[in-house]
């Protein structure tokens, strides 16, 4: 039962730290392209590789990195939306936007990984 209470209450912080990510990408969100889930996504792969690389060198419970990777880092970044969007955008005829889009969305999604990783591991000594 305590990790399923780690993964829900990591759960509810990260979408509400999604939400506030959209509202403050609103500005920026266009019917041809979708803004706020492309940085909360690359925010939280930035956050991924950064606390990756910190569990690497010191020892959480079990329930503590399900609180984190699965709740709160789960919640936070949303493949769901983001494939939803992919489709609406072909659905919408805007090929060159969806393309752009996902390509984008994968490659500076694993980009932000490995930077968080390495920054990291090169400047949080334990």
């Amino acid at each position: 039962m305590e990790k399923i209470i780690a993964v829900a209450l990591g759960g509810a912080f990260g979408s509400v730290g999604r939400y506030l990510i959209a509202l403050i990408a609103g500005d920026y969100h266009t019917q041809s392209f979708p803004a706020g889930t492309f940085f909360a996504n690359l925010l939280g792969c930035l956050f991924m590789g950064i606390l990756w690389s910190l569990f690497d060198r010191i020892t959480i419970s079990n329930e503590f990195r399900l609180f984190l990777f699965t709740g709160l880092l789960g919640g936070f970044t949303t493949f769901s939306t983001f494939a939803r969007e992919t489709v609406q955008l072909f659905k919408m005829g805007e090929h060159i936007q969806a393309f752009t889009y996902l390509a984008l969305s994968n490659f500076f999604g694993l980009g932000m990984v490995a930077i968080g990783f390495l920054l990291a591991h090169r400047f949080i000594r334990w």
